[in-house]
C-alpha cells in the first residue's frame, strides 16, 4: 500500500513540481507513495471569494488564516489520517520522529502561511506540531516537502541502495563521517590515506572516530 500525503495548501503546484524529477519522481512513478493536495481557497467563505485570511485580534502586522476554512477542508477529506500542522511553536523534527511518522499509512499536512494561523487550529483540529528550525519560512510548504522527503526516502524501494537509509547523518545520533572520492589528489588537496589503504577495519575506526568529533564540534 502506497504512502498517502493529503495536504491542504495554497499552492498545490509546489507538490506537483516535487515529482517531476529525481528519486522522487521514479518512486512516484512506482506508486511507493501518493501526493493528494486540496486548495485551500475553495473551502473559503462563499461572500469572502477565495479569501481565506483576515486580520488579527487585537491588532498587529500581517494576517491570520481563518479556522473556518481549514476545518472545512479537513472535513472533506477523503480519508482520515494523523493531522501535521507546521509552526515555529512545534516540536522539532528530527530522525527518531520521521521514523515514527513512517509507521503512519498516510498524514495529513497543514502548512502554515502568512502572519500565522487561527489558534483554534491547533487546539482543535490536529494531532501534531512540527518545526523544522529556529529560522523564517515565507510559508510551510518547504516544511511539509521536507517531512514528505525525509518519509519517502525510508519506504521499501525508494534509496537505490538499501545501506543509504541507515548510512546517513542522525540515522543513530551521530552525523555522517566525511566522504571522498577520486581522484585520490586534486589541487594539491589529497584524500586522507587511510582512506587508501585498504584496511576496511582501520577505515570503519576512522569513520566512526570522525563521526563522534564532527557530531560533538556541531551539536554544542
Amino acid at each position: 500500500m502506497p504512502y498517502n500525503f493529503q495536504i491542504i495548501t495554497l499552492f498545490p503546484e509546489r507538490y506537483s513540481s516535487y515529482v517531476e524529477s529525481g528519486l522522487p519522481a521514479r518512486a512516484y512513478k512506482k506508486d511507493l507513495f501518493r501526493l493528494n493536495t486540496f486548495l485551500l481557497r475553495d473551502f473559503a467563505d462563499e461572500r469572502r471569494k477565495g479569501r481565506v485570511d483576515d486580520e488579527p485580534y487585537g491588532g498587529g502586522p500581517g494576517m491570520i488564516l481563518q479556522v473556518g476554512p481549514v476545518e472545512k477542508a479537513l472535513a472533506s477529506l477523503p480519508e482520515k489520517f494523523p493531522v501535521v500542522l507546521f509552526t515555529p511553536r512545534g516540536e522539532l523534527l528530527n530522525q527518531k520522529k520521521v521514523k515514527q511518522f513512517s509507521k503512519e499509512i498516510g498524514l495529513i499536512l497543514i502548512p502554515g502561511y502568512y502572519e500565522g494561523i487561527d489558534e483554534r487550529v491547533a487546539e482543535n483540529l490536529v494531532d501534531h506540531q512540527v518545526s523544522i528550525g529556529e529560522f523564517v519560512l515565507g510559508s510551510g510548504d518547504l516544511a511539509a516537502l521536507c517531512l514528505i522527503e525525509s518519509i519517502t526516502r525510508l519506504l521499501p524501494g525508494y534509496m537505490g541502495c538499501s545501506d543509504s537509509e541507515v548510512m546517513e547523518s542522525n540515522e543513530d545520533g551521530l552525523l555522517e563521517y566525511p566522504q571522498y572520492t577520486r581522484p585520490p589528489e586534486y589541487n594539491g588537496w589529497k584524500v586522507p590515506d587511510i582512506l587508501l589503504s585498504g584496511d576496511h577495519e582501520k577505515i570503519r575506526l576512522w569513520r566512526e572516530m570522525k563521526r563522534n568529533e564532527i557530531t560533538e564540534l556541531r551539536k554544542k
